[in-house]
C-alpha cells in the first residue's frame, strides 16, 4: 500500500467523477492520493483544527467496506495539547461520505474544528449556495435597507467571503441580543455549491443536519478552497466528535446539491404533516375576531391568521388553568405596558377562542394560536420580588409569581463574561413587554410547554396549530447549565438550540399525532432547527437577506412573510410582490386589525387583488429542483417552477413584455397532452401561451403584463 501525497495544508486528495449518481467502487491509493476510480476532477479534503499544527503526516489505512482513513495528530500551538483527528471516505449510492472523528485527552478546551475543500477552480467556475445575498454587498445589520433584494439562485465567481450559519455566533464583546436575520452574509442550508456550467457539471459540499452543529460558518476563497468551521465543540476528556460531510456530484445547476440534500434529509425539509399545505396562502397576524370580507380575503390567497399574542394574561401562559373569563394580556408588541389597573382591559374564555377557530374553519380559513418557548411573563420584577398569591391554585394569576414559583430554574441568565451595556452580569435577559428569556431544556419548563400543549389539543379542536415565535433565542447559551458539548468563551454551557431539539422530539409527535401543524417564526435561519417543521411564518421578509433565506428553507414547507405596513409595498408594489413570488413565499394580506403589520386600505387592497390569482395559482407549491427544470432566453427575466396539485406553475418576473421560457419537465412527471397558460397582475382571466415541445422540452413564448406572468401547465384532461 503507497500512503498517499499531502498537500502543504494537510489535506487528502481524492478524485471521482462528475456525474449525476456514484457508483459503489473502491477507493484506490496513488502517490496523488485517494482516487475513487471514474476518473474525471481531484478534490483535496481533509479537517484541521484552528491554531493548531500536524505532528506527522497523516496514516492510512483500508477501512471495511472499502473506505480509507486518515488518521492525523495536531498539537495546539497555545497549550502543546494534542489533537487527534481521523478523515474517513468511502463511497456510497450517490456520494462521497467523508466522517471525521476528533479526539483530544486532559481538561476540556476548545478550537474551531475546521473542513477544508480545495476545488479545482478556472475562471469559468461558479460558486453557490443557500445564502441571503450573493452579491456580499447587502451587509447592513439594521432594517433600514427593506426595499433590498439581491436574487439567492444566481451563482457567481468565485470570491473572498465568510457567511454565518443561521446567524452570527454569540460573543461576550457582542451577544447580539435580539438578532433579526437583516445580514447580507448568513446562509441557511450547510451546502457549498462548485459549478462548471459549460460542461454541465457540478460538485457539493454538504454538512449533516443530523450532527451536534452548534456555530458554523463557511469561507469561500477566490482560488476555490472552502471551509466549514465548527465552534464552541469541547475538546478533551477523552469524549470523542464525529462529523458527516459529502460530497455529491450532480448537474451544473444550483438544484442539484440542494436536490440530493432533500431526497437525503427529508425530515428537515419537509412538513411532518401531510395536511401542512392547506395553510399555504397569504397570512395575517390579527386579535380581531369581528367580521370581515371573506370573499376579498379568498381573491387575496387568504388562507391563515397566526392569532396576535394577546389571547393569554401573559407570554408563556397561553391557556390558564380555568376556563375563563381572564384578563387579557394588555400590553403592546413594542414592549409597552401599561401599569396594573391602567388602560382599557377584554378578557378571554377558552369557549371563545375554540368558537372563533370553528367560525375561521368555517369559512375556509385557518388559525395558528401563538406559541413561545423561549420567553415568558409581563412586568417581570428582578430581584424577585414579595409572593401575591394566596395559594399554589392562584400562582398563575401573577406572571411574578408563577415564574418565580414554577419556573424559576428556566431563565436564562446574563453570563459573568458579557459586558454589553444594559446587560447585568446574573440577571436575566429581558424581552418584549418586560418578559424574560427562558431555557426550553429545563424539566420543569419543557413540562409546562407541553402541558399547554395538551390543553391546545384539548379545548382548541378546530385551531390548525400553532406558530412558535422568537426562535432567535436558539442561538444563546445556558451557561448555568452543561449539554455536554459546548465550552462558549471556555465556559461549558447548554446552547438553546440542544434544548430546542429535545423539546421538539415531544412536542412535534403530540402536534401532529392530533392532526396539528407547528409553524415557526424562525429569526435564525438555519435548516437544522425545522426537523419536522410543517411551516414558517417569518417576521421580517419585507427584508430581503430574511425573505431569501424563508424561501430557500421551504422549498418543500409552506411559507408566509411578514409586511409591516403599506410604505414597504409602495415604492415599488411590482417589485414587492414579484419577489415573493419568485421565492415562493407569500407576503401577509392586509387583515383587519393586523399587529405590527400591513392594515387594510383602499391602495393596498388593490394591489394584492392584482396579484391575488396569481399568490392563489401558487398555494400547495413545492420547488422543482430537476436541473436546469425552467430558464428564460437571453435572461430577459428571472423564473422558477414549482409544483402544485394540478401541475407546474412558473412565476415570471421582473422582465419586459414578453419572454421565451424553456421549462424541462421529467417524462415521468407527464401524463398525457399538456396545456398552458398566463395569469396576469391585475386581471382575473389566463391568457393562452403559445407553445412547442422538442424532446422533453416545452418552449413557450409568455406574454407578460408590468413585467409579469404566473406560467400555468397543466395536464390538459384536467
Amino acid at each position: 500500500m503507497r500512503v498517499p501525497s499531502i498537500t502543504a495544508k494537510g489535506l487528502v486528495c481524492l478524485s471521482f467523477l462528475l456525474t449525476p449518481a456514484i457508483a459503489a467502487e473502491r477507493f484506490t491509493l496513488t502517490p496523488e492520493g485517494v482516487r475513487v476510480s471514474l476518473g474525471a476532477v481531484s478534490l483535496t479534503a481533509g479537517t484541521s483544527i484552528e491554531g493548531a499544527q500536524r505532528a506527522h503526516p497523516p496514516r492510512a489505512q483500508r477501512t471495511p467496506g472499502g473506505g480509507t482513513s486518515f488518521t492525523s495528530v495536531f498539537v495546539d500551538g497555545a497549550t502543546g495539547r494534542s489533537v487527534t483527528v481521523v478523515d474517513q471516505f468511502r463511497v456510497e449510492a450517490s456520494s462521497v461520505r467523508w466522517e471525521v472523528e476528533v479526539q483530544a485527552e486532559g481538561t476540556p478546551f476548545t478550537r474551531e474544528i475546521v473542513h477544508s475543500v480545495r476545488y479545482p477552480s478556472s475562471a469559468t467556475t461558479r460558486f453557490w449556495t443557500a445564502w441571503s445575498d450573493p452579491t456580499g454587498t447587502n451587509e447592513t445589520r439594521s432594517n433600514k435597507a427593506l426595499a433590498q433584494w439581491t436574487d439567492p439562485l444566481h451563482a457567481t465567481p468565485l470570491a473572498e467571503r465568510r457567511l454565518w450559519y443561521g446567524a452570527p455566533p454569540f460573543t461576550d464583546e457582542d451577544p447580539l441580543v435580539g438578532f433579526c436575520p437583516f445580514y447580507g452574509d448568513l446562509l441557511a442550508i450547510p451546502i457549498a455549491t462548485f459549478l462548471e456550467p459549460a460542461r454541465d457539471r457540478g460538485v457539493s459540499v454538504v454538512l449533516s443536519p443530523e450532527d451536534d452543529m452548534l456555530d458554523v460558518s463557511l469561507t469561500e476563497h477566490a482560488n476555490g478552497a472552502i471551509e466549514f468551521a465548527r465552534r464552541y465543540h469541547r475538546l478533551g476528556g477523552g469524549r470523542t466528535l464525529r462529523f458527516r460531510v459529502d460530497l455529491v456530484t450532480h448537474e451544473g445547476d444550483w438544484r442539484g446539491g440542494l436536490r440530493w440534500m432533500r431526497d437525503r434529509y427529508r425530515a428537515y425539509f419537509e412538513p411532518a404533516l401531510s395536511s401542512a399545505n392547506e395553510l399555504s396562502g397569504t397570512g395575517a397576524y390579527s386579535a380581531v375576531e369581528t367580521p370581515f370580507d371573506a370573499e376579498k380575503m379568498r381573491r387575496m390567497a387568504f388562507a391563515v391568521n397566526w392569532k396576535a399574542s394577546f389571547d393569554f394574561p401573559y407570554m408563556g401562559m397561553f391557556l390558564p388553568p380555568v376556563d375563563g373569563p381572564w384578563r387579557r394580556y394588555n400590553g403592546d408588541s413594542g414592549g409597552n405596558v401599561p401599569p396594573d389597573g391602567a388602560g382599557s382591559y377584554t378578557y378571554a374564555t377558552i369557549a371563545g377562542m375554540a368558537h372563533y377557530s370553528t367560525v375561521m374553519r368555517q369559512l375556509g380559513f385557518h388559525v395558528l394560536n401563538y406559541f413561545n418557548v423561549t420567553e415568558f411573563g409581563a412586568n417581570i420584577v428582578y430581584p424577585p420580588p414579595a409572593r401575591h398569591a394566596a395559594s399554589d391554585a392562584d400562582l398563575w394569576q401573577d406572571a411574578n409569581d408563577f415564574l418565580y414559583a414554577r419556573l424559576g430554574d428556566a431563565i436564562l441568565r446574563v453570563p459573568e463574561g458579557v459586558r454589553t451595556p444594559g446587560l447585568q452580569a446574573g440577571a436575566p435577559y429581558f424581552t418584549w413587554g418586560k418578559g424574560v428569556v427562558m431555557d426550553p431544556g429545563e424539566p420543569a419548563y419543557q413540562q409546562f410547554l407541553l402541558d399547554q400543549a395538551k390543553r391546545h389539543i384539548a379545548l382548541l379542536p378546530d385551531s390548525a396549530g400553532i406558530c412558535i415565535d422568537r426562535l432567535d433565542w436558539l442561538r444563546m447559551y445556558n451557561e448555568r447549565r452543561d449539554d455536554g458539548i459546548s465550552l462558549v468563551e471556555d465556559r461549558p454551557a447548554r446552547l438553546l438550540l440542544s434544548s430546542w431539539r429535545g423539546l421538539t422530539q415531544q412536542l412535534l409527535p403530540l402536534m401532529h399525532n392530533a392532526g396539528k401543524a407547528v409553524f415557526v417564526n424562525n429569526h435564525d435561519k438555519r435548516l437544522d432547527t425545522l426537523k419536522e417543521i410543517d411551516g414558517i411564518f417569518d417576521e421580517f421578509t419585507y427584508n430581503g437577506a430574511a425573505l431569501n433565506l424563508t424561501g430557500l428553507l421551504s422549498v418543500e414547507r409552506p411559507a408566509s412573510g411578514w409586511t409591516a405596513e403599506e410604505s414597504q409595498v409602495r415604492p415599488d408594489p411590482d417589485g414587492f410582490f414579484q419577489r415573493f413570488l419568485y421565492m415562493g413565499v407569500f407576503p401577509m394580506a392586509p387583515f383587519p386589525g393586523n399587529d405590527h403589520s400591513l392594515r387594510p386600505s383602499e391602495w393596498v387592497d388593490r394591489q394584492y387583488l392584482d396579484y391575488g390569482p396569481l399568490m392563489n395559482a401558487m398555494r400547495g407549491r413545492t420547488w422543482v429542483l430537476d436541473a436546469h427544470a425552467i430558464t428564460v432566453q437571453d435572461g430577459a427575466a428571472k423564473v422558477n417552477l414549482f409544483r402544485v396539485r394540478d401541475g407546474w406553475v412558473a412565476p415570471v418576473v421582473f422582465g419586459g413584455s414578453q419572454a421565451k421560457v424553456t421549462v424541462r419537465v421529467a417524462p415521468h412527471d407527464v401524463k398525457g397532452a399538456l396545456a398552458m397558460d398566463a395569469l396576469h397582475p391585475g386581471s382575473d382571466r389566463p391568457v393562452t401561451v403559445t407553445w412547442r415541445k422538442q424532446g422533453s422540452l416545452y418552449e413557450a413564448k409568455v406574454p407578460l403584463v408590468r413585467g409579469c406572468a404566473m406560467l400555468r401547465i397543466r395536464h390538459a384532461d384536467r
